[in-house]
């Protein structure tokens, strides 16, 4: 299954080629897990609003709201977004974009309307000159494995039981999460600035 839901929706080649971001060093060493992938019927320019103002306290991240609350995400319009915010559509390198009410992540890699990278990579690549595009997300992980292997003395110990965990529920978590997102932004963008896309279900 994982080599399966690792590359949803991407191509051979997109899941091979090197993506803006790449170059970046992970601060954990987390490895490259996951290159999902989807086509929305609208330019890079259409779709780049959408996720630039994606974040905690802000748009919200498009997905599974039921999950999302569990996770203390919460919402500037009560529920993820469905418009665009004039506001948030401004992103720096150094910026941090909150995740959850307990965790901020910085942007590594800003260049609109092409790619976002703030713990993930989020690339758009237009298609049929310019009218639609390949959306493209990259992220590496898991986490508990690295941080399992820094414990002085327990490394040994607690990595294989981290690695089981990384590499299964929290794996599907994060597919699951991560495919609601995309199509989230797919509706969004294909159903216009005052989308009426179904909220808490990922599309």
């Amino acid at each position: 299954m994982r080599p399966r839901i690792s590359r949803w929706g991407a191509t051979d080649e997109e899941v091979a080629k090197a993506l803006p971001g790449d170059e970046l060093e992970s601060p954990l060493g987390y490895r490259q897990i996951s290159t999902r992938a989807i086509t929305v019927d609208a330019p890079p320019e259409t779709v780049w609003p959408w996720i630039v103002q994606m974040g905690s306290g802000r748009a919200g991240f498009y997905t599974h709201e039921w999950v999302e609350r569990l996770l203390f995400i919460t919402y500037a319009d009560g529920h993820s977004s469905t418009r665009i915010h004039p506001e948030w559509q401004e992103l720096r390198v150094g910026d941090r974009v909150p995740y959850s009410r307990l965790n901020t992540v910085p942007v590594t890699l800003v260049d609109p309307p092409r790619c976002l990278v703030a713990g993930e990579w989020l690339v758009l690549e237009p298609l049929d000159d310019g009218t639609r595009t390949r959306l493209i997300a990259r992220t590496r992980g898991g986490w508990l494995e690295p941080f399992a292997r820094r414990v002085p003395g327990l490394g040994p110990v607690l990595w294989p039981l981290a690695a089981l965990v990384d590499r299964g529920p929290l794996e599907l978590l994060h597919h699951y999460m991560e495919a609601g997102m995309l199509m989230g932004i797919k509706a969004r963008t294909e159903s216009g600035p005052d989308a009426r896309a179904p909220l808490g279900t990922g599309a």
